[in-house]
C-alpha cells in the first residue's frame, strides 16, 4: 500500500498553463493516482509537477519510488527525473520552446523500490545499477536499488518479511551473498517484461533447489494459461459503446481523448456529451415530441458514469473541458478586473455617495458557471438572485453531490424536486420565513447540465436508492459503467512520443468549442427566440425514428419485456433522446435534427437503459460458490505468504455448503481448475492446492 501521508500545506502542485486551473496535493495517495503511472513508472500527461519550473510538463519523466526502510509495503515518496517540456500555447498546435533536466524529489525520501507493496511477494530483488533496476520494475517484480549491492541486501533484509526469498542480480558478482546472486548478460537488456519474468522465476527456483533439493518451487509463469471469466458475462454488459451512434466531430474527439488517456470510450463520450450540453443549453431548445412546440423544453442533460479510482475519470473530463475551463477562466480575470475599478470608484467616495453610486452601479458579479461542488441551496440562490441563468455541476466525486448536506436529511426530498424542475422546465423557486423575505423568488428558463462521475463503492447506495428512483430523480439520468481497463493500459515508445496539443481531431473539436463559447453567428437566428434560445425541430424522417423508439420503449415495460423493473427510466428514454439530439445538431451546426442524428441519440439511450438494467441486476446478484471458494483460498495464501494450500485442509476448512459436500466442492474445484484459476499438483502423498499467481499480485 501507498503510506497515507497527509500534509497541512499542500507539497505538491500541477498547474495547467493554458486553463490556469492548480489542482493542490494534500497527500501522497492523491499525487500518486493524478500524476503517476505507476505500471511504468513514468509521469503521466499534464503533470506540471515541478516546485520551480511551474510552466515545464513533466510528463514522460521517470518516477522512481521511495519506500519506507524498515517497511517496503509503504511507499513515501518519489524522485522524478528526466526531461521537462515548456510549450508555447499561444499558437495552435503547442510549440516545443524550452527542455530542463530535472531531477527532484516529492514526498519523503527512502529506499529506491518497485513493486514492494503487494500483498504477495515470493520473492524481492536487489540491485546496483539504475537502468536495470527500472527495467526489472516495469516488468512487474519487486526489485530494490542501492549503489553497493551488498547495501541492498542488507536494506531488503531489515525492510521485508523472513518468509520472502531474497536474491541479488546485476552485472558484476557482489562480495558477498555469492549464493544468492543470478549475473546477468548485455542479452538480458533485450527481453521483454513476460520475458523477465520467466527468467528470474526460473533462476529463483534453481537458487532454491541448490539451497534445499527437498524445497516446494512455484511454478513458472509461463505454463499458466490465461484467467477465464467464472460466470460468463450476461449480453447486456459487454455490449460495446455505441460510438459511430455520435456525430463526426464528438466522436473523433471522444477517441483521441481515449487514446491520449487510455481511458474507456464510454467514459471519455460521456465527458464529450457533458462538455456540448453545458455549451448548447444556453442557446437552444429541444422539441416536445411529435407536436413541434414554440417553446420547446431545456436541452439540458444529467450524465452519471461509474469509474474505478485510477480509470482516468479526471483526465477525461479536463481534457473534454479544456476550452470551456479556458473560457471561464477568461470570463473571471475580466469579472475581477471590473470588480477591483469599481472598488477603487467606491473608495473614494463618502458614505452617501458611495451609497447612491452603489445603487445606480452594483458591483460587478462572478461570471462562473461550471461547479464541482455546491449545494441545491447554493445554486438556487444565484439563478433567484440573477447571478447566472446556465450552469453545470461536474465533478469526479460523485460522492460530494450524493452523499452531501443537500441530499441528506430534511433538505434531500426539496433538494431532488428541485433538481427535477430544474431538468424539466428551467424553473426554481426559494422560500424564506416571513423575516427573510428578501431572500426569496423565483427563476424561469435557467438551465443546469449535471456530469458526475464515481466509483462504484460510492454510488452503489445512491444509484439503488428507492426515494431517488421513485421520485424520477435518477431516470432523468444517462448511465454509464465503463469497462474496467487496468492492466490492460500499456504503453511504448510511439505512444510516449504523441502530444494531444498536436492532434487535429482534438484541435478541431476544441476550436468547436471555442467558437460556440465565443457567440460566433450562429443558424437559425431567424427563428423565434424565447430568452435568447430556439428549438431546434425535428424533420420530418426523424419525427418517423421519434415515434419507431417510443413505440419500442414502451412496448418493452410490458410484463415480461425488457425493461419491465425500469419503468420509470424507459418512460422517459424518447424525451432524453431527443434532447440529446438537439445537443448534437447545435454543436454540428445543423439547420434541424434529422433522422441520422436522433436515431444516435436513441442508440445512446438504449445503452445506458441497458447500464441501468446490469446495474440493478449487479446488484441482486448472488455470489456464486466457486467465487466464494476462490476469495478464500486467495486470502488463505495471502496471510501465509504462499501461493499454495493443502487439499486436506481446503476439504475440511473452506466455506460451506463446500465443506459439507464432496462431490460440490469437486465440480468447484474442477470448474476453478479449468477457467486456471487455480491448479492440484502432487508432492509425495500430499496433494495441494496452487493458486494462479496473477490472482495473488492483484
Amino acid at each position: 500500500m501507498n503510506a497515507k501521508i497527509i500534509f497541512n500545506a499542500p507539497f505538491a502542485a500541477s498547474t495547467d498553463p493554458v486553463t490556469g486551473h492548480k489542482i493542490e496535493f494534500h497527500s501522497l495517495n492523491d499525487f500518486i493516482q493524478c500524476c503517476i503511472d505507476e505500471h511504468n513508472f513514468k509521469v503521466k500527461i499534464e503533470s506540471y509537477i515541478h516546485p520551480e519550473y511551474v510552466d515545464y510538463n513533466c510528463e514522460d519523466c521517470y518516477a522512481i519510488p521511495h519506500v519506507n526502510p524498515q517497511n517496503f509495503s509503504k511507499v513515501v515518496g518519489y524522485t522524478i527525473k528526466g526531461t521537462a517540456k515548456k510549450y508555447d500555447t499561444e499558437q495552435t498546435p503547442y510549440k516545443l520552446v524550452d527542455t530542463k533536466k530535472v531531477h527532484f524529489l516529492i514526498g519523503e525520501k527512502g529506499v529506491f523500490a518497485g513493486n514492494t507493496n503487494r500483498v504477495y511477494m515470493p520473492y524481492i530483488l536487489g540491485t546496483d545499477d539504475i537502468g536495470l533496476f527500472l527495467k526489472i520494475a516495469i516488468s512487474g517484480e519487486a526489485v530494490v536499488f542501492n549503489e553497493d549491492i551488498n547495501a541492498a541486501y542488507q536494506l531488503i533484509n531489515d525492510g521485508v518479511q523472513e518468509t520472502i526469498f531474497r536474491v541479488l542480480t546485476g552485472f558484476n558478482e557482489p562480495e558477498q551473498n555469492h549464493d544468492l546472486f543470478v549475473k546477468l548478460d548485455k542479452n538480458f537488456k533485450t527481453l521483454q517484461p513476460k520475458q523477465i519474468k520467466h527468467f528470474f522465476s526460473e533462476k529463483i527456483n534453481q537458487l532454491k533447489q541448490i539451497i534445499d533439493p527437498k524445497i516446494v518451487i512455484q511454478e513458472p509463469v509461463k505454463q499458466w494459461e490465461k484467467l477465464l471469466p467464472l460466470v460468463q458475462a450476461e449480453s447486456l454488459s459487454n455490449d460495446p459503446y455505441p460510438i459511430d451512434a455520435l456525430p463526426p466531430l464528438a466522436r473523433e474527439a471522444a477517441i483521441a481523448i481515449a487514446d491520449y488517456v487510455q481511458a474507456p470510450i464510454a467514459m471519455t463520450v460521456q465527458c464529450i456529451i457533458g462538455a456540448m450540453s453545458h455549451i448548447a443549453q444556453p442557446n437552444v431548445n429541444a422539441p416536445i415530441g411529435r407536436n413541434d412546440s414554440e417553446e420547446g423544453e431545456p436541452c439540458s442533460l444529467y450524465l452519471v458514469t461509474e469509474g474505478q479510482s485510477g480509470s482516468r475519470k479526471s483526465t477525461s473530463r479536463n481534457m473534454a473541458e479544456k476550452t470551456i475551463i479556458k473560457h471561464e477562466r477568461k470570463q473571471y480575470e475580466l469579472y475581477h478586473h471590473e470588480f477591483e475599478l469599481w472598488k477603487s470608484r467606491c473608495a473614494g467616495l463618502n458614505k452617501r455617495d458611495r451609497d447612491a453610486y452603489c445603487v445606480e452601479n452594483p458591483p460587478p458579479q462572478d461570471p462562473s458557471t461550471l461547479f464541482s461542488d455546491i449545494t441545491f441551496e447554493s445554486i438556487a440562490s444565484l439563478y433567484v438572485d440573477r447571478v447566472v441563468g446556465n450552469a453545470s455541476i461536474a465533478s469526479d466525486e460523485a460522492g460530494q453531490f450524493f452523499g452531501g448536506y443537500t441530499m441528506q436529511g430534511k433538505t434531500r426530498s426539496q433538494a431532488i424536486s428541485g433538481y427535477a424542475k430544474l431538468f424539466d422546465n428551467g424553473f426554481v423557486d426559494r422560500t424564506r420565513s416571513k423575516s427573510n423575505l428578501n431572500g426569496s423568488g423565483r427563476a424561469y428558463d435557467v438551465r443546469l447540465t449535471i456530469n458526475l462521475q464515481g466509483q462504484h463503492e460510492v454510488l452503489v447506495d445512491a444509484l439503488t436508492d428507492p426515494m431517488l428512483c421513485g421520485q424520477g430523480f435518477l431516470p432523468r439520468f444517462i448511465l454509464t459503467v465503463p469497462e474496467n481497463l487496468a492492466g490492460t493500459r500499456l504503453q511504448d515508445s510511439s505512444y510516449r512520443t504523441k502530444n494531444a496539443n498536436t492532434d487535429p481531431r482534438l484541435i478541431a473539436y476544441w476550436t468547436r468549442c471555442e467558437d460556440l463559447l465565443n457567440d460566433c453567428p450562429k443558424l437559425l437566428q431567424e427563428q423565434t427566440q424565447h430568452h435568447g434560445r430556439y428549438v431546434i425541430s425535428m424533420n420530418n424522417e426523424a419525427k418517423e425514428v421519434d415515434e419507431f423508439y417510443y413505440n419500442f420503449f414502451e412496448s418493452s415495460q410490458l410484463a415480461n419485456g425488457k425493461y419491465e423493473y425500469i419503468q420509470a427510466f424507459a418512460s422517459r428514454a424518447c424525451q432524453l433522446a431527443r434532447r440529446l439530439a438537439t445537443v448534437f445538431a447545435y454543436f454540428e451546426g445543423l439547420p434541424n435534427i434529422d433522422a441520422k442524428t436522433l436515431t444516435g441519440a436513441c442508440e445512446i439511450i438504449k445503452y445506458s437503459l441497458n447500464a441501468w438494467l446490469m446495474y440493478k441486476n449487479i446488484e441482486v446478484k448472488a455470489e456464486s460458490d466457486a467465487e466464494r471458494l476462490l476469495k478464500w483460498l486467495t486470502r488463505k495464501c495471502l496471510l501465509q505468504n504462499t501461493d499454495r494450500l493443502p487439499y486436506s485442509y481446503m476439504q475440511t476448512s473452506c466455506p460451506r455448503p463446500m465443506q459439507k459436500n464432496k462431490n460440490l466442492l469437486e465440480m468447484i474445484v474442477q470448474q476453478l481448475e479449468d477457467s486456471h484459476h487455480i491448479k492440484i499438483e502432487s508432492l509425495g502423498r500430499t496433494r495441494y492446492v496452487v493458486i494462479n499467481p496473477v490472482l495473488l499480485e492483484s
